[in-house]
């Protein structure tokens, strides 16, 4: 509770805050932190299989998370999203395009796969207060 207070302090000190950008946070914060908690359970929940490691665990959870979300993106975003790819694309040309997508992705899934190395070695509350910790940094500097 103290953290979460801490995050809406933060958050509420900016000039642009948005109360919906607050929730969305909030909300982000626990669906992380419950994250967190599962997939170490499934860690430490003894055999579920030879190749589970962490790193592991967390590329099935990715693929997972993209068979869940790519059919809701297409049913709400529909053409948007070619049409603001195409829109994009044409600003930056194909190549800045496709190479700083690249990087984002690759920087975004070793990110979020070290988060859950760290998530192996140490408890899911320590975890959770080290993301809440990582996104009051974010938000103050």
């Amino acid at each position: 509770l103290p953290v979460v207070f801490g995050v809406c302090l933060a958050s509420a000190s900016e000039v642009s805050f948005s109360a919906v950008s607050l929730t969305s946070g909030l909300l982000s914060n626990v669906a992380f932190a419950l994250r967190a908690i599962a997939a170490k359970s499934v860690m430490s929940g003894g055999d579920i299989g030879s190749n589970l490691t962490s790193q592991n665990l967390y590329g099935v959870l990715t693929l997972m998370a993209l068979l869940g979300c790519l059919p809701v993106a297409a049913l709400v975003e529909g053409p948007r999203i070619a049409a603001g790819t195409a829109a994009t694309v044409e600003k930056m040309g194909r190549r800045t395009f496709a190479r700083q997508l690249l990087l984002l992705g690759t920087s975004h899934y070793f990110y979020n796969e070290c988060a859950f190395l760290a998530l192996s070695s140490v408890h899911p509350v320590t975890h959770a207060v080290a993301n809440t910790v990582k996104r009051v940094a974010v938000i103050l500097i």
